[in-house]
């Protein structure tokens, strides 16, 4: 495996998920509803954020994007259907996209309900879903 994963707590009920590949160095966050805890997080290792992978629009999921954005130079990726709603949104991506972190590839899964446009991101090589809410 190449990517590993830190689960960050957040809020009274939530977590955001740091993820870092190990061959490239290249480290995401997943749903980053506050800024500063991923800042203590990629404090400890470096500095380094280079993505924000959204599941969904929700402020609890997106809080954190801009302010992360404009310390890091991040870029920010999520659905392509609620990139209107996701503050600075990047890349936006539909079911089936692939999506590269370094080495480690996700599969991006359409999963409405929670959101008309809610998606899932699939590390299949790390058995790792990402599923928001």
């Amino acid at each position: 495996m190449s990517l590993s994963i830190e689960c960050l707590p957040a809020f009274d009920d939530n977590y955001f998920w740091l993820l870092r590949d190990a061959s490239s160095g290249q480290v995401a966050v997943v749903d980053p509803g506050l800024a500063q805890p991923v800042f203590d997080a990629i404090g400890r290792h470096g500095g380094r954020l280079d993505w924000i992978l959204n599941t969904h629009h929700h402020a609890d999921h997106v809080g954190g994007n801009l302010e992360l954005k404009a310390a890091t130079g991040c870029r920010i990726a999520g659905p392509a259907m609620e990139a209107a709603r996701i503050p600075g949104l990047d890349l936006g991506v539909v079911d089936g996209s692939c999506f590269m972190l370094g080495d480690s590839a996700a599969q991006v899964l359409f999963t409405p309900g929670h959101t008309r446009g809610h998606i899932a991101w699939w590390f299949a090589a790390e058995r790792a879903l990402f599923c928001g809410d």
